[in-house]
């Protein structure tokens, strides 16, 4: 390899190594900023989100039946409303839950649409899940509800809503804004177990 190559080859690797410390410096430091603040404040800033949209995978696993899947998963919330897809292979569609603030919720699976007042039941009725849904906008960003367990950095690391559900939290890592979100998680319920990697947050506003 010629010399100019090797200095070529040198600046790159020498780039991409600064640019990965500088990014590990500034989200150790977003997530330092984040600890400091007190709980209402950390809440103001997370019910402060007008838009999230992250994409991932989601394992759902049945306590009894000992049955499992994981598909890929995009989850999008907007004020008063928030959705949850679930994909396969090159993008195929296999549910859609769509959740209204009012409680209206539409489930949209194998070219049918089901309707229903709450979300989890519906899920329950049609595919025998029992998850928590009416509560992922709180769950997805780290500010769930119940009694909980902090880490060493003041993240919420448990949560646990009396026997409906236990979440608790793995990783968090900063976003833009700053803002420390979980990227895994599982939420635990008394027939189902659910496993979340967020691997892309694609609007955070």
């Amino acid at each position: 390899m010629k010399k100019h190559n090797l200095i070529k080859l040198f600046t790159v690797v020498t780039t991409a190594t600064m640019l990965t410390l500088l990014n590990a410096c500034s989200t150790t430091s977003s997530n330092e900023e984040f600890a400091k603040l007190s709980r209402q404040e950390q809440l103001a800033q997370l019910n402060n989100i007008n838009e999230l949209e992250e994409n991932g995978k989601i394992a759902l696993i049945s306590r009894y039946k000992k049955a499992r899947f994981a598909v890929n998963c995009t989850y999008h919330y907007k004020k008063n409303y928030f959705s949850l897809e679930f994909t396969g292979p090159m993008g195929m569609q296999y549910a859609m839950l769509e959740v209204y603030a009012n409680g209206t919720t539409f489930l949209k699976a194998q070219g049918k649409v089901n309707k229903g007042d709450s979300a989890r039941d519906l899920l329950k009725t049609q595919f025998g899940l029992d998850i928590p849904v009416e509560d992922l906008p709180a769950i997805m960003v780290g500010a769930p509800k119940g009694e909980l367990t902090y880490d060493e950095q003041g993240f919420v690391k448990t949560a646990k809503q009396g026997e409906e559900y236990l979440v608790t939290y793995k990783q968090y890592q900063a976003q833009r804004r700053g803002l420390p979100l979980p990227t895994n998680f599982e939420i635990l319920t008394p027939f189902t177990q659910v496993k979340v990697n967020i691997n892309n947050v694609l609007r955070l506003n």
